[in-house]
């Protein structure tokens, strides 16, 4: 026993000098810079990074790293990184696509859609929506990923909201190129701007809700809602809960707000990374 926690600790060691190195690299990094510079730089951050975290390591490593005091700004520097690079990623493939006489091959090529295919199934039989349903999707970004997916395998229509404006211009005019207009509609807006009317009205009304991983913060996202929702209101919310995937889930919920119930949490099979937090208002 006292081998292997010797054993645990030089490799978590080991690997926490990997994460630095490249804090270090990342933290050098301006917004900007993520977003759109010309280098090849950040591609190869993200892809020195992807390999880190989705390693397969034992509990007790993973452990031995994320209760390290102090190290909460590095592992908040490389949240910032990874998002700001997913929106530089999606965008990229948004462009492509517009630009394309291809426009469906162009999105099949996006390095995490089979990864979506998976998610998007397990929330599909989770909230058991059928053909014809409406979903919501909060924090649906450049390339509404969820959305396209939800409709194209599952026939159901969606409603995604994103709150910066060019983000919202793009994935409308991407939805368009593939033909989804009449079935996906995007809202520039944010959790703050859903009303009741976005349950309750039959014909605008979605049968669930779901709140992207990169949507927070989750507490004050979940808190809003319960004044919109009505009763029994299904939700889920993604999170990243295997191995090093969480260093790139600071805004984790160890607690729901009251007036929630969870009913369901489904952890991922390979090769999504998500695992599915279901909840319902409760009565």
């Amino acid at each position: 026993m006292v081998n292997v926690i010797n054993e645990n600790l030089k490799f978590s060691e080991s690997i926490l000098k990997e994460i630095f190195s490249l804090y270090q690299e990342i933290k050098a990094l301006s917004d900007d810079e993520i977003l759109s510079c010309s280098s090849e730089r950040p591609k190869k951050l993200f892809l020195k990074l992807d390999a880190l975290i989705t390693q397969n390591l034992e509990s007790d490593v993973v452990s031995i790293l994320l209760d390290k005091k102090g190290l909460e700004p590095i592992f908040a520097h490389i949240n910032r990184f990874r998002n700001l690079y997913t929106v530089r990623l999606e965008t990229m493939y948004s462009n492509e696509i517009l630009a394309s006489q291809s426009p469906w091959n162009v999105l099949e090529n996006y390095p995490f859609y089979k990864n979506y295919l998976r998610l998007i199934r397990t929330e599909y039989e989770g909230f058991g929506l059928k053909s014809g349903d409406r979903i919501f999707f909060l924090g649906s970004g450049p390339l509404p990923l969820t959305l396209i997916v939800f409709f194209k395998y599952h026939a159901v229509k969606g409603t995604g909201i994103e709150q910066n404006p060019e983000r919202t211009r793009l994935s409308i005019e991407t939805l368009d190129k593939l033909g989804l207009s009449k079935d996906i509609t995007i809202i520039n807006g944010s959790h703050l701007s859903m009303n009741p009317i976005d349950f309750l009205d039959p014909d605008a009304g979605s049968k669930a809700l779901i709140i992207a991983a990169q949507a927070e913060p989750k507490r004050e996202i979940l808190d809003h809602l319960l004044k919109v929702i009505p009763p029994g209101c299904r939700i889920s919310y993604r999170i990243y809960e295997k191995g090093l995937m969480r260093l790139v889930n600071r805004d984790f919920l160890l607690d729901l707000p009251e007036g929630y119930r969870e009913y369901k949490r489904i952890k991922p099979e390979p090769p999504a990374y998500n695992t599915v937090v279901f909840v319902e208002k409760k009565e």
